[in-house]
């Protein structure tokens, strides 16, 4: 399908650098081994790929210390491992109405073992206020957990001024970046994030399976996964130093070596210019959906208060639909529906039916904004 134009990057990025395809195919043929699990050399180079990824995150996300990198497989696993390896019964969270099911349904299994979750209400445009925060603190509270820019409504949050909120009220501060890993600057110590969760194959152009939750300290994180990690063998329980605390059984070596890849492209490009392109896209695909009067969006008009990607409806149309048009006429790869967050779609009023969202990424060429630009234009005015 690579007549495809692929607006669907907030899903997942494709395609992904060359260099990603390259390391992954010598990984398996040339490496192959298990990482830290023998002596001999394909198991020690196998680990020395996965330790410079290990450093290469730390060091693109501010962490101190690469120990603290704890590799998952995509941040649905990360959510859940933070999630349901931090909070007890007894225990308060904190989360908000824009949330996509990662981290609302782990959160919903846990309130029916005695934890007590608060949902923080955003705006119209999917705004969180650091003031509503604060009123919705207590004594118990142990996390807070928000996303950085919700994935229908795009509305990128005030991390820093949220953190402080959090940490005055003595919890933990966790950020989903799904949407903004890759995409924008995020320096765990200058913003106060103590936990950040990412997948490996949206923003960071990295491949499937691959992720890892970033914290600032070890923070008490209780794994849900026991096993060999390659270290103490000959103890009865799974080893409590981080990273392998939380890395249970074999990690996706290949995909990691991938990831890392990614992470190199990106810091070669610099992340200032991807920044810059995606918000000029943005802005292009903005502006051509604001005149036309038949299109709702959804989330921040302005291309520099949003994450890369769009939400919006169509009158007359629903979004299922207005995507099978876009494919079929125009072969164009966007996503209807709820996004796996009904939680934003509710506080918008576009639940159940959901709405159209297109998502551009580094790779999208001039030619696909101008060819989604005209078929918005022509199903608008047919």
């Amino acid at each position: 399908m690579l007549d495809m134009h692929y607006f669907d990057n907030a899903a997942t990025s494709w395609p992904k650098p060359e260099e990603v395809y390259q390391v992954c195919d010598r990984f398996m043929r040339e490496v192959g081994a298990n990482p830290g699990r023998s002596g001999h050399c394909l198991s020690k180079q196998a680990d020395a790929i996965v330790e410079e990824t290990r450093h290469l995150l730390a060091a693109f996300f501010g962490a101190p210390d690469p120990k603290l990198v704890a590799f998952t497989f995509n941040g649905t696993d990360g959510l859940n491992l933070v999630i349901k390896g931090l909070l007890s019964p007894g225990d308060h969270a904190i989360t908000s109405n824009v949330e996509h099911n990662s981290v609302s349904r782990p959160l919903r299994r846990l309130e029916r073992e005695g934890v007590d979750v608060t949902y923080l209400q955003s705006d119209a445009e999917g705004r969180l206020s650091p003031e509503n925060l604060a009123a919705l603190m207590r004594p118990e509270t142990k996390l807070v957990i928000i996303t950085h820019a919700s994935n229908v409504l795009g509305c990128r949050q005030d991390v820093a001024a949220l953190a402080k909120v959090a940490h005055e009220g003595g919890a933990l501060f966790a950020l989903d970046a799904a949407q903004t890993a890759g995409h924008y600057p995020i320096n765990m110590q200058e913003l106060g994030i103590d936990i950040l969760i990412v997948p490996g194959h949206k923003g960071l152009l990295g491949p499937y399976g691959t992720g890892a939750v970033i914290t600032l300290r070890d923070v008490g994180i209780r794994p849900w996964r026991d096993g060999g990690t390659g270290t103490r063998s000959d103890a009865r329980l799974h080893p409590d130093e981080l990273p392998y605390r939380l890395e249970g059984g074999t990690l996706n070596a290949a995909g990691i070596a991938g990831l890392g890849a990614a992470i190199k492209f990106i810091n070669s490009i610099g992340l200032e210019n991807i920044m810059a392109k995606e918000k000029a896209d943005m802005e292009q695909l903005l502006a051509c959906l604001q005149a036309e009067d038949r299109v709702t969006i959804y989330g921040p008009t302005a291309a520099s208060e949003r994450a890369g990607l769009v939400a919006f409806n169509i009158e007359g149309f629903d979004s299922e639909e207005l995507a099978q048009i876009m494919n079929d006429e125009w072969r164009i790869a966007g996503r209807p529906g709820l996004h796996c967050s009904p939680l934003s779609h509710r506080a918008v009023g576009t639940f159940p039916k959901g709405s159209y969202r297109l998502s551009p990424g580094y790779f999208t060429s001039p030619e696909s904004l101008e060819i989604a630009c005209q078929a918005i234009q022509r199903i608008c005015r047919t």
